[in-house]
């Protein structure tokens, strides 16, 4: 039970949030015409509710204070991204920053073991402070970053992170899960490869235990998109071999992963009357500038160049300047024009 009063127009709200945050705007063929669909099968496995309002119920219902949580991401290449994307790490950030602050559970992210800098640095951008692990639960505002594993040496590394931590939640922002077969794809149908990283040991094992789940992606092959995979094999390009089989409790599907992040973080900031919670321009901006300059590229051309999947920067600043918008005006109760 919540301590708080949903306010009368939330689902609207959210229902606003999620038309935001799934404009089609890529620049990739395989990506076009196909988002609106993901997110409406998503809609229909899922009851019928905005994906955002869902997520952040879930997240509310799920993190507690002193409690860690996880969040996953990492999508990369080792010879056109060696250092990760700008897709995934600034909504894995911002998504753990906010939880922190609605709920006082303890933020823990996790990702490839060559994107670990670049995370550390995007993170210290938000306003999260890098501490040692043994410190980040006695210290407000911090995390710590630890490192994903390739190969057979996955299962034990990400077992012994549920031994150790009994994470409350675990969330996953764009981070690829393998395809029924086993074998992970990228979003244009081809296989990662050996060096790939893998968290689906982490949800699986953790689904097991009772953890409850998380999945934000953009493409189908995503952590979380295991839910709709029918809809990914009908609507997506290369969808009979990328789909992912990694299901999650909650599916939210958005026009890049980061997107899916910033609208929870407003339907989270709606839900608890708070607007002041949800994302900036100014801290997406901060956040961006940080990931690039430690590496980073945009997903879509392989540049290191202040882009989100093939679209500009000033892109990424509008929809957050939105989004904040559709909540604080959505919240506005009684207002009548006078003429």
């Amino acid at each position: 039970m919540t301590a708080y009063q949903e306010h009368p127009n939330l689902e609207n709200i959210c229902r606003q949030i999620d038309r935001l945050t799934t404009v089609e705007m890529r620049i990739s063929d395989y990506s076009r015409g196909v988002i609106a669909k993901l997110h409406e099968a998503a809609v229909e496995a899922q009851g019928g509710l905005p994906l955002s309002l869902l997520a952040a119920r879930h997240i509310m219902a799920n993190a507690k204070e002193g409690r860690y949580f996880f969040v996953v991401t990492g999508a990369g290449n080792p010879r056109f991204l060696p250092a990760g994307e700008t897709d995934g790490p600034p909504g894995a950030v911002a998504l753990a920053l906010a939880i922190h602050a609605a709920t006082g559970a303890v933020p823990i992210l996790l990702t490839d073991e060559p994107f670990v800098a670049n995370v550390e640095a995007t993170a210290l951008a938000a306003g999260l402070g890098l501490r040692d692990i043994s410190a980040i639960a006695e210290i407000p505002y911090s995390t710590a970053v630890l490192p994903l594993v390739p190969g057979d040496a996955a299962e034990a590394t990400c077992s012994g992170y549920l031994d150790r931590f009994d994470p409350c939640l675990m969330i996953s922002i764009e981070k690829i899960g393998p395809a029924a077969n086993g074998v992970a794809h990228s979003a244009s149908g081809k296989p990662v490869g050996d060096t790939h990283c893998r968290a689906e040991p982490l949800f699986e094992e953790g689904t097991r235990r009772g953890v409850a789940t998380l999945g934000i992606g953009d493409n189908g092959n995503e952590i979380g998109y295991g839910k709709i995979v029918p809809a990914i094999h009908k609507h997506k390009p290369s969808g009979e071999t990328l789909a992912t089989r990694v299901e999650t409790d909650v599916l939210v599907a958005a026009n890049t992963s980061n997107w899916g992040g910033y609208g929870i973080i407003a339907a989270m900031a709606a839900l608890m009357q708070k607007p002041e919670l949800a994302h900036t321009a100014k801290a997406e901006r901060r956040i961006l500038e940080a990931n690039v300059a430690f590496g980073a590229a945009d997903g879509s051309t392989g540049r290191h160049i202040m882009a989100v999947d093939g679209m500009d920067e000033e892109v990424q600043y509008a929809v957050v300047t939105m989004l904040q918008h559709i909540v604080r005006n959505g919240l506005i109760s009684g207002f009548k024009r006078r003429f």
